[in-house]
């Protein structure tokens, strides 16, 4: 169970090519190592000895790749495998079933390679497969090479597996033109979904922001909150629809769009926002939360912070091995009440401290030189699940 589960893991995580890559490698070198076996028994030395060699190459070249992630490297080397063949082939005077094991050689190509390359590699191998039958035939006696049934069949066979290779690529290629326009059309689809969704939040805070013009001071300022936190999620789903990528949402990009929506809108053009983030990326529900808490931290900060230069921002957001760290900090000289913030009744502090909840998060409030706000976190979409 514990390998059943392994190998869905490693299929669910890497690339299609990758998991048959390390399939070769790993069923090649379990088959070469089995042979030994049997060999040692059998008291096949010769084949033996290049069977041993063949699983120190092939362990090599496995290595290196799983090291390097060099796929490409870890492709071509699956040529371990026919040359193999060919030296076994020649100190076993040429006998007639490791012939026969020359016809799953192009099996590996044709998975590995793309249509055009796989046929160039298995033309090169039948080409050195023939060469070697010539060179036999001159120099044994061997029976396969001199009867004539048995090399029809054998050229059959080569004919069969070049025909297979060819049906198997054009429904391969069949099959990826199809699956290509149907991910299209979804593609398609999903812009116009999130478009409208941002189309029908923009509506909504329009509304708010035109309720506001004609109430009070008190509700006005309820309602504008209300209209920034509606702008926030509607951000989320403008990235996107712009984008090509619909699971992901990369983080430097949404704060960078925010922190500058937010500071044109509270007119604080000296405010500084440094945003530290590598390549962090979220899914849509993850995304939505993180940016309703950073709407409550920029408000508060462009609302209260006090600064006799000008306000800085920092907020970073690191992955590590527990998941995710996300600190956001200002400069802000006004000392404040960490005790009597954490208590307040206040919404928006209680949206922040919500919201880490739905995350998973642990959340920590402190004032170092302004105010910090400290979040760790899991990344998983079962935890956006309110």
């Amino acid at each position: 169970m514990i390998i059943q589960s392994y190998i869905k893991k490693f299929i669910s995580n890497n690339s299609f090519q990758k998991v048959l890559i390390y399939g070769f490698y790993i069923t090649f070198i379990g088959v070469n190592i089995i042979a030994m076996m049997v060999d040692s028994i059998s008291g096949s030395y010769t084949s033996l000895k290049v069977e041993a060699l063949t699983v120190f190459v092939s362990s090599l070249v496995f290595l290196y790749t799983h090291k390097t992630q060099n796929l490409t490297f870890g492709t071509y080397g699956v040529w371990v495998g026919p040359i193999a063949l060919y030296v076994l082939i020649i100190f076993s005077d040429f006998v007639y079933w490791n012939f026969y094991f020359t016809l799953l050689i192009p099996l590996a190509f044709y998975t590995l390679f793309p249509f055009r390359s796989s046929f160039i590699q298995t033309g090169i191998h039948f080409l050195i497969v023939i060469i070697l039958m010539i060179i036999g035939y001159y120099t044994t006696e061997n029976n396969f090479l001199h009867d004539v049934d048995s090399l029809s069949a054998f050229v059959i066979s080569i004919i069969f597996m070049v025909a297979f290779g060819i049906f198997y690529h054009a429904n391969l290629e069949n099959s990826y033109n199809k699956l290509y326009k149907s991910n299209q059309q979804k593609e398609i689809l999903l812009k116009e979904v999130h478009h409208r969704v941002k189309n029908n939040l923009n509506i909504l805070g329009s509304i708010f922001g035109l309720q506001a013009m004609r109430e009070q001071e008190h509700t006005k300022d309820i309602l504008l909150q209300n209209k920034l936190k509606i702008e926030s999620m509607s951000m989320v789903h403008e990235m996107l629809y712009k984008h090509n990528d619909f699971s992901n949402i990369d983080f430097y990009q949404y704060t960078k769009t925010l922190s500058s929506h937010m500071i044109d809108l509270f007119e604080k053009k000296d405010t500084n926002v440094i945003i530290d983030s590598n390549k962090v990326e979220f899914p849509l529900e993850i995304m939505l939360k993180i940016g309703l808490m950073l709407n409550e931290m920029l408000t508060n900060s462009m609302k209260y912070a006090k600064n006799d230069t000008s306000l800085t921002i920092e907020i970073s957001c690191q992955g590590n091995d527990k998941g995710y760290t996300l600190i956001y900090r200002d400069n802000g000289k006004n000392k404040l009440d960490i005790q009597k913030l954490q208590n307040s009744k206040g919404i928006g502090i209680k949206l922040i401290n919500l919201t880490s909840k739905e995350l998973d998060g642990e959340l920590s409030i402190d004032y170092k030189n302004g105010l910090q706000y400290k979040l760790n976190f899991r990344d998983g979409l079962q935890l956006c699940i309110a």
